[in-house]
């Protein structure tokens, strides 16, 4: 066989897997989504956000607030085709890694074995350091991990009991003050 014609295949070679790859990729990320599967894992939603969003003494958790429910319409109904297909892929990931690894769901967990899945999922979805990292958020999206997590922080903040008892919220608000000091003890204000 000659030289040319070997590299010439070669290259070919290359430029159809890269091909395949690529479609494959785009056929990922712009399937019709299983709309269906987080409602039949509201329960392990509801733990998700219960892991990041913990109630305090006198706080409502993030699942007592409904962000789990705010969660599945806002996949379902708000979000593009792409972020909803890693959201419900992850989803997927997250319930056979629990099953694989722990042998049981999420959500009959303990909290340390909940807190390690989150880890886990929070180290694989990081994003690479720098412009790289930047790209890839802008081009690839987030993963899983970061969409759970700002869905859920949204969804706690913009809720009744969120706002009215996690944050400090003024339903009429008096004056603009821009620089106001905090008191000992204040939480967050609820309005920007």
């Amino acid at each position: 066989m000659k030289r040319r014609t070997a590299i010439g295949r070669i290259l070919l070679t290359g430029a159809i897997g890269a091909g395949a790859f690529s479609g494959y990729e785009w056929y990922e990320w712009n399937k019709s989504p299983d709309f269906d599967y987080p409602d039949k894992h509201r329960a392990t939603l509801a733990a998700l956000v219960q892991t990041i969003l913990p109630p305090g003494p006198s706080i409502p958790g993030a699942a007592e607030a409904g962000v789990h429910e705010y969660i599945i319409r806002l996949v379902k109904d708000c979000v593009d085709i792409h972020a909803a297909n890693t959201f419900i892929d992850g989803l997927k990931d997250l319930v056979h890694y629990s099953r694989s690894t722990y042998k049981k769901e999420y959500e009959a967990g303990t909290p340390a074995e909940q807190t390690a899945i989150m880890t886990h999922f929070q180290e694989k979805g990081r994003p690479l350091n720098g412009i790289l990292g930047k790209a890839q958020n802008k081009y690839l999206g987030k993963s899983f991990f970061y969409l759970l997590r700002d869905y859920t922080v949204r969804g706690y903040c913009t809720s009744e009991l969120g706002a009215g008892k996690g944050l400090a919220y003024v339903a009429i608000p008096g004056s603009f003050h821009g620089c106001i000091p905090k008191a000992p003890g204040q939480r967050a204000w609820a309005t920007k």
